[in-house]
């Protein structure tokens, strides 16, 4: 529910001054009965001691009638319930007062709260020089107090009461005159925006007349008014000539778009055709590699091909001498057991058979045909293994990321490379056990592949390319080291950049390393080199640890 202000202001102070007058009340109600209750204990406590004192000469004559006397003399006070004197021995002597309060135990109360009868009950001890003869008891009502205490009570929430009644009336007075004010800005706020509109702020100003701080409030706000009406006559003007000047923008926009349409389209043409072109010198630098890689390829299929071809060839000639041996066993086996001449063909067929056997050497045909199946099975494997090998290095296209020991693509690569390389130098890899990885095996592949490569070309003759790999501060760190001429400062500053090229023209794109430097990137690494003219150069692979595509990467440069 919203509330007003003139509410707000009735609300409020009302709640300030009812607070602070319940505790006015409060205090001054247990400051009364404070006073009133430690009157009452010391009234108790003399008039205890003067009753000791009073029948303290009959107690020590034991004179009966005079304490009789003065206990009902004692009773006659108003507010005084009862009175008894006690010897020594615990006896009553003398008693008066109301029957019901002389029944019940006696216990001396200390404070006013301790009374839970209404009657506030006191002793004290009649005394002889030092000796005690008895005591006195007395039972004070504490009604007459409690009757003080409310009526006070009662007198101060009244004044209270009356006090919050005089402020709620001069609260909502001054809220009903602050409203007034108030809802007279209001109004004249809102007319502020039809004035905008129409132009007119006449409506819009508040009378100034009263001598308050609200008349001061009143006149800024005409000052406002009067300064918005200047504004908005000035922004009148600026909108009169801004759609003037639209309206000649817009012509000149229509033609602008035009034209940026045309260039947009030609940009687009411009970036497909620049795309095609990547795509094509990518390819051209992968066939570049492949075709650098093909003749020692040819060589390592041709070498197990080779002697492949050459125990088929003699596993052939086995195969007929098996074939004869086989048809003679078929003529020996279908011999008649009934023929007259069965014994002796029999013998004639098993002599021509062991003839023919040691004429071809059947030992050594047996013995021979295992190492030339064993020979057959290697080549077989080998071709297989190469062939395994071009397949996992033809994946660079694919953007598949898989968990790899990055030393099988170093021995992939070696393999592949190893007998175009070791025409000008000797392959060594030096390979140490390394945490697996998120790679692209192919893009890898294809950067050992451009770096042993290019190694083993700097190099003339009798040299060492070397491939080293070693997990450092949770890092893999890759080097390709080669022994050749070395390169000198102008070309390390230029080798990543596309097209750059130290080979003679026709053997190179001089896209390799550029590509390498992005398929690196792409890993989340970097490659770095260093050279020195005449003892060689090394190129640095960094790779982070990771099993996850959206794995943190953070590596340290060398």
């Amino acid at each position: 529910m919203r509330l007003s202000l003139k509410g707000k202001t009735i609300l409020g102070t009302a709640l300030i001054q009812g607070t602070l007058l319940l505790i006015l009340v409060f205090i001054v109600t247990k400051f009364m009965a404070d006073i009133a209750n430690e009157n009452l204990i010391k009234r108790a406590e003399i008039t205890a001691k003067l009753f000791a004192t009073t029948v303290k000469n009959s107690v020590l004559s034991y004179d009966i009638a005079s304490l009789d006397s003065i206990v009902t003399e004692v009773i006659n006070n108003p507010d005084i319930v009862y009175a008894r004197v006690v010897n020594e021995s615990g006896g009553e002597v003398a008693k008066a007062g109301r029957i019901r309060a002389l029944t019940r135990t006696f216990k001396a109360d200390i404070n006013v709260s301790d009374v839970d009868d209404g009657v506030f009950d006191a002793t004290s001890q009649i005394i002889q020089d030092t000796v005690v003869y008895g005591h006195v008891e007395i039972g004070i009502s504490t009604t007459q107090v409690q009757r003080s205490i409310a009526s006070i009570t009662r007198l101060t929430a009244g004044i209270a009461l009356f006090e919050m009644l005089l402020v709620a009336l001069f609260s909502l007075f001054l809220g009903s005159y602050l409203t007034t004010q108030l809802s007279v800005l209001r109004n004249s706020a809102r007319n502020i925006t039809k004035a905008i509109d129409s132009g007119k702020f006449d409506l819009a100003r508040v009378p100034e007349d009263s001598l308050d701080e609200l008349a001061e409030v009143a006149s800024a706000f005409n000052s406002l008014v009067e300064n918005l009406e200047v504004e908005h006559q000035g922004t009148q003007s600026f909108q009169d000539a801004l759609q003037r000047l639209n309206r000649a923008l817009e012509d000149k926009v229509a033609k602008r778009t035009e034209q940026i349409e045309l260039q947009n389209r030609e940009l687009k043409q411009i970036n497909n055709d620049l795309k095609l072109a990547q795509q094509q010198l990518l390819q051209a630098e992968k066939m570049a590699s492949v075709g650098q890689l093909a003749a020692g390829l040819a060589h390592e299929i041709n070498n197990p091909i080779g002697f492949i071809n050459s125990n088929v060839s003699c596993l052939r000639n086995y195969i007929d001498v098996y074939i004869q041996i086989c048809n003679r066993t078929k003529v020996l086996l279908a011999l008649s057991s009934e023929s007259a001449s069965y014994h002796e063909d029999q013998a004639r067929l098993i002599k021509d058979m062991a003839s023919y056997l040691k004429d071809q050497d059947i030992d050594f045909i047996n013995d021979d045909v295992k190492d030339l199946l064993k020979d057959t099975d290697d080549g077989l494997k080998r071709v297989i293994e190469i062939v395994k090998n071009m397949k996992m290095f033809s994946r660079a296209d694919s953007d598949t990321m898989q968990l790899v020991d990055v030393n099988q693509c170093i021995l992939t690569t070696a393999k592949m490379v190893k007998s175009k390389v070791e025409q000008n130098a000797e392959l060594i890899l030096d390979l140490h056990d390394v945490p697996q990885t998120l790679l692209n095996v192919g893009k890898i592949n294809q950067v050992l592949t451009n770096l042993v490569m290019n190694a083993g070309q700097a190099i003339e003759s009798n040299g060492k390319v070397t491939i080293r790999s070693e997990f450092v501060d949770e890092q893999i760190k890759i080097q390709v080291i080669d022994t050749g001429s070395g390169m000198d400062e102008q070309t390390l500053k230029s080798i990543f950049n596309p097209f750059f090229t130290t080979k003679p023209e026709g053997e190179g794109t001089g896209l390799g390393l550029s590509i390498s430097f992005d398929i690196m990137q792409e890993h989340g690494g970097f490659i770095d080199v260093s050279s020195h003219m005449g003892r060689g150069t090394t190129f640095t692979l960094i790779l982070p640890i990771k099993d996850t595509v959206e794995s943190k990467v953070n590596y340290v440069r060398y």
